[in-house]
């Protein structure tokens, strides 16, 4: 064994004892370079990078980042072990590295905790042609795959979601304390909204479970989906489809915060939703939408009821500033309101005053 052999061994084995013992978070993480151009049999190195996210992800540990090349990506993926607090597994890129899917109905399907995406292009539209069929289904899709364990510590931050052929981004089946910030949404529902599959599906965050869906879709199971203190803030929105933020019955202290949305075409609901109770909708500017600004109240006359809306500026809705369907609320007060229809509609329409100060 020559000298220089033998130092390199030397070297690898007290850095992997380093690693092994050491209690420094991100002491041994690794970045795993992927690009189109890259080789299912690359290190993952910046000069060898690998071809897959999928690749990828089977390699990363926790405090790992997959640092993606700019170009088109015709992939899925789906993650496969859990980050931990403080050292998240990260996916990141910039706006001009674009995943657009490979077939699967997802394209990008969380199922593990503390998992970061940064930075990069989601378009669920990969191909130019003017069909129904040119669109993925779901952008991405957080959901639990085991009993009462639900996806947590997801943060999707600065990216570009559009063009999905449903919702752009559901939290689904327990999924708690996660972030979505900073990210542009936009053209969710085609199916519905361009196509007229029929429905009303296409929002830009759906966040629970609807009564009647409980247990369908691959979940472990019927029970209440509480996906409960999830953070939405500082997004742009724009769905030409349907709620920028949807929150179903049984999930509360979800807080949506500092968003604009706008563009959302379903007459019976409105920009912001909550058919859950307990939830919050403060300091968003919501406008120019077919339905209210701001709808509260489940199917149930308890589902939907102790919600806040305060601090919103609501104006240009076609169908009024509120619409209110279950009480009692909590805190509705200090919204500006504007345009042609600034009432308050639904069954409690009378005992609601946005206006009123706080």
């Amino acid at each position: 064994m020559n000298g220089e052999f033998s130092a390199r061994i030397k070297l690898r084995t007290l850095l992997l004892a380093i690693c092994l013992g050491s209690s420094a978070a991100g002491a041994c993480a690794e970045t795993y370079f992927v690009a189109p151009y890259g080789s299912a049999a690359g290190t993952g190195s910046r000069s060898d990078p690998l071809q897959t996210i999928q690749g990828a992800l089977e390699r990363a540990k926790p405090g790992d980042t997959i640092e993606l090349a700019a170009g088109r990506y015709f992939q899925d993926f789906r993650t496969v072990r859990n980050g931990q607090p403080g050292r998240p597994i990260v996916i990141r890129g910039g706006r001009n590295a674009v995943v657009s899917g490979a077939g699967a109905s997802r394209v990008a399907e969380i199922n593990h905790d503390f998992i970061e995406l940064h930075g990069f292009t989601i378009d669920g539209r990969h191909s130019p042609a003017q069909s129904k069929d040119s669109y993925r289904d779901k952008l991405i899709y957080a959901v639990g795959n085991r009993p009462g364990d639900g996806v947590t510590g997801l943060r999707i931050i600065r990216m570009r979601l559009l063009n999905a052929g449903g919702e752009c981004v559901r939290l689904r089946y327990q999924a708690q304390r996660n972030e979505i910030a900073n990210s542009t949404i936009e053209n969710c529902g085609v199916y519905d909204f361009v196509y007229k599959d029929g429905g009303k599906n296409g929002e830009g965050v759906y966040i629970g479970t609807a009564p009647e869906q409980l247990g369908g879709r691959g979940v472990p199971d019927a029970s209440i989906d509480r996906s409960d203190a999830n953070w939405i803030h500082h997004n742009t929105f724009n769905t030409r489809g349907n709620e920028c933020v949807d929150i179903k019955e049984g999930s509360s202290g979800n807080i949506v915060e500092h968003n604009s949305c706008t563009g959302q075409r379903d007459r019976q609901s409105a920009g912001l939703d909550a058919r859950g109770s307990g939830n919050t909708f403060r300091h968003n500017v919501v406008y120019g939408n077919r339905g209210a600004g701001i709808r509260l109240g489940g199917d149930d006359d308890n589902d939907g009821t102790g919600n806040d809306a305060y601090s919103n500026t609501l104006r240009d809705n076609a169908f009024g500033s509120l619409k209110v369907q279950r009480g009692p609320q909590g805190k509705i007060c200090g919204n500006t309101i504007a345009g042609k229809d600034t009432g308050v509609k639904g069954e409690f329409a009378a005992k609601i005053n946005p206006r009123q100060k706080c």
